[in-house]
């Protein structure tokens, strides 16, 4: 049987990074990434991974495995922070529309002739600004709204699973992994690097 392209690249990158006396005791291949569990090392490689291919890691220093839903972290955080603004400008808004604040003010504009003729007009520039602003925050705010749930839509569906690696004092290694083989593979590294770790998603 032919070997695929991954397969093959694979196998020759593992000759070519094996110390004198390593051997491999576990190969999985998944859909598009390759793990190897040698005597000394956890291997893989990930042609389709994006920024890392390839990354590696110390027996001792492989903590637990586990697979985990992730999308991408960008559409969560402009999400967030558009429902936030959003929120914090219609609130402003709808505040200072229902608080009679304007009408107050705009009242003091026609006194008796007692009140000084700059004062009158400082709280017409500033009844005209408030309003302005109103007219200004209550549609942005909305906007702000649309694009969260805009970003949280996107964010759902581009949601995948990863196959997480974690390992002791760096970033965990993250394979895109896709059904059932990410459980499978994440049960048979944990049972080669003997981790007793049980994730429950697992």
């Amino acid at each position: 049987m032919e070997q695929s392209p991954l397969s093959q690249a694979s196998d020759d990158r593992l000759l070519d990074m094996l110390f004198a006396g390593e051997e491999i005791e576990e190969e999985i291949e998944l859909e598009g990434a390759r793990i190897a569990v040698t005597s000394h090392r956890l291997l893989a490689f990930m042609p389709e991974g994006g920024e890392r291919r390839f990354d590696h890691e110390d027996r001792p220093n492989v903590l637990d495995a586990r697979v985990q839903a992730a999308g991408k972290p960008d559409y969560l955080s402009w999400s967030v922070r558009s429902f936030v603004y959003g929120l914090l400008l219609v609130g402003c808004g709808y505040l200072l529309n229902s608080s009679g604040l304007l009408t107050n003010l705009d009242g003091t504009t026609s006194t008796d002739g007692g009140v000084i003729l700059g004062l009158q007009q400082m709280v017409g520039m500033m009844v005209s600004a408030f309003t302005l602003l109103t007219s200004v925050l209550l549609p942005v705010g909305g906007v702000l709204l649309l694009a969260a749930a805009v970003f949280g839509a996107l964010y759902v569906t581009t949601r995948s699973e990863e196959l997480i690696i974690e390992r002791a004092g760096r970033d965990p290694i993250r394979v895109p992994v896709d059904g059932d083989e990410a459980k499978d593979a994440a049960r048979r590294i944990r049972a080669a690097v003997g981790t007793s770790s049980k994730p429950s998603a697992d």
